[in-house]
C-alpha cells in the first residue's frame, strides 16, 4: 500500500482573455440538466428570466458570458452587482463571516421571486446558510425560481473537469463505493498524524448520519454520486486524531490538531487562529444543543465525504482573489479523487448564521475492512481494470485516469 504523497504538480493553466473564451463552456452549462453533484447545469428553457448575482470580487468576463450564453439559449438575463467582500482574504473570516451568512438585501430576495432561475456567483454555502427562501424546510410558497450555487473561477471553465465524460465518471464512483459501501471497519490515516478509526454496521449505512443537509440530488445509485459519505456510527465510537491544514470554503491555516473520542473533539493542539477559533466557539456553545448533531456543543465531527473526479484543482488565481472569488479559486480543490472532506459543527447559532467549519484531508489513506479505498491521497479506483476500459473509449486513459493536480503540502496549493 502506498504511504508516500505523490510529487506536487499543477497543470499549466490558461487565464480567459475574454469573455469569447469562456462561451463554449458557459453555452454546455446553460442549457444542460445537472445529472450529478458537481456538474454544473441551469437547465435554461427559452423565454425563461435568470437573475444572476455577482459581486465586484468577481472577474466580471463570467458576467458578461454568462449574460451571452443565456441570450443565446433564448433566455433572459437581468445581472445584480453587489459590493461583496473585496477585502477578505482571512480564510476564518470567509468560513465563519459570509460563506455561511445570508447577507444578500433583502429586497434582492424579493426581486428573485420574479425569476426562473436565481444564478448566485456571488458565494455563500446554500446547505449551511440559514433561513433562504428555495432550501428545504424554509422554502417560501411564492418562491418559485431554481436556485443554483456557482463555484468555479473563470480559468476552469477552461479545465477538463467540466465536460469529463459521465460514463468514466460513473465507473469510478460504482468501483469505489464497491470497495467502500456496506464496510464494516473504517480506518483513516495520514502523513500528519491523522488516524481515525469506527465500526458501522448494516443499519448505519442504510440510515447514514452525517448526509442530512449536504446530500446531493436523489437517484438510483445508493450513494451521491462524485460526493459519496460515509455514515457515521450510531454508538458514536469514532475515535483518534486528525490533523488540519486547509478550510475548504476558505483557504490554508497553520495545522491543528484534534483528538476526537466518540465523535466529539475533546482536545485542539495547535498555536494558529484557527486553533484559537475552534477552542473559543467550543467554550461559547458547550451547554446548548443543535437539531443534527449528537450532544451539546458545536465540537462534533459532522460530515465525512469522499470526491472522485481526479480533473479538479485549485486555481492560481486564489493568490490574488478575494471575497466570493477567493472561495471559488480554493473550494474546488475538495472535489478531487483522493480527498476526504470532513467538517467540525453544525450548529445553526443565531437567526442568520451557522457555525460549521468543512476542512479537506489531502493526502489521506481510506481502509475499508482491510482493503484500500484511498492510498496517500491517491484514489484506488482510478487502476482499477474495469474503470480502465471505460475509459479506453472515450479517448487516452492514461490522461482521463490521472490526477491533473497535487497539491503541495507545505501549502497546500
Amino acid at each position: 500500500m502506498a504511504t508516500t504523497p505523490m510529487s506536487p504538480r499543477m497543470p499549466q493553466v490558461r487565464e480567459p482573455a475574454s469573455a469569447e473564451d469562456l462561451l463554449p463552456a458557459l453555452r454546455t452549462v446553460v442549457t444542460r440538466t445537472p445529472e450529478r453533484t458537481f456538474q454544473e447545469g441551469l437547465a435554461l428553457k427559452p423565454g425563461e428570466r435568470v437573475l444572476m448575482v455577482t459581486d465586484s470580487t468577481i472577474n466580471p468576463l463570467l458576467t458578461e458570458a454568462f449574460g451571452e450564453a443565456i441570450r443565446d439559449a433564448g433566455g433572459h438575463v437581468d445581472v445584480i452587482n453587489l459590493e461583496g467582500y473585496p477585502l477578505m482574504d482571512d480564510p476564518l473570516e470567509l468560513v465563519d463571516g459570509p460563506n455561511t451568512t445570508n447577507w444578500y438585501p433583502d429586497w434582492l430576495w424579493e426581486g428573485a421571486k420574479r425569476a426562473d432561475v436565481l444564478l448566485c456567483l456571488a458565494f455563500f454555502k446554500f446547505p449551511h446558510t440559514p433561513n433562504l427562501p428555495f432550501w428545504r424546510g424554509t422554502r417560501a410558497p411564492d418562491f418559485k425560481a431554481r436556485a443554483v450555487q456557482w463555484e468555479l473561477p473563470p480559468d476552469m471553465l477552461l479545465s477538463p473537469s467540466l465536460t469529463y465524460p459521465l460514463e468514466v465518471w460513473d465507473a469510478i464512483d460504482d468501483k469505489t463505493w464497491e470497495l467502500l459501501g456496506r464496510a464494516r471497519r473504517i480506518e483513516i490515516s495520514d502523513q500528519d498524524g491523522t488516524k481515525l478509526t469506527f465500526d458501522l454496521t448494516a443499519e448505519d449505512w442504510a440510515a447514514p448520519t452525517g448526509r442530512g443537509e449536504e446530500e446531493g440530488p436523489a437517484g438510483a445509485r445508493p450513494y451521491t454520486p462524485g460526493h459519496i459519505f460515509v455514515p457515521f456510527p450510531s454508538n458514536r465510537r469514532l475515535e483518534g486524531e486528525v490533523t488540519i491544514r486547509s478550510l475548504t470554503f476558505g483557504g490554508p491555516v497553520d495545522p491543528t490538531r484534534l483528538t476526537v473520542e466518540g465523535r466529539k473533539v475533546t482536545q485542539v493542539r495547535g498555536s494558529g487562529a484557527f486553533a484559537d477559533r475552534l477552542r473559543q466557539s467550543f467554550e461559547a456553545y458547550k451547554g446548548q444543543t443543535f437539531p443534527g448533531l449528537p450532544g451539546p456543543g458545536t465540537d462534533w465531527i459532522s460530515t465525512f465525504a469522499l470526491c472522485t473526479n481526479p480533473k479538479f484543482r485549485r486555481s492560481p488565481s486564489f493568490e490574488i482573489a478575494r471575497g466570493s472569488a477567493r472561495v471559488h479559486s480554493w473550494c474546488l480543490g475538495h472535489r478531487r479523487s483522493g480527498f476526504l472532506h470532513a467538517s467540525v459543527g453544525a450548529a445553526l447559532v443565531g437567526g442568520n448564521h451557522k457555525v460549521i467549519r468543512h476542512f479537506d484531508m489531502m493526502f489521506p489513506t481510506l481502509v475499508a475492512d482491510g482493503r484500500p479505498v484511498i492510498e496517500a491521497g491517491h484514489l484506488v479506483a482510478l487502476d482499477d481494470p474495469e474503470v480502465r476500459n471505460v475509459a479506453e473509449r472515450h479517448g487516452d486513459a492514461d490522461d482521463l485516469l490521472r490526477e491533473d493536480w497535487v497539491p503541495d503540502p507545505a501549502t497546500a496549493m
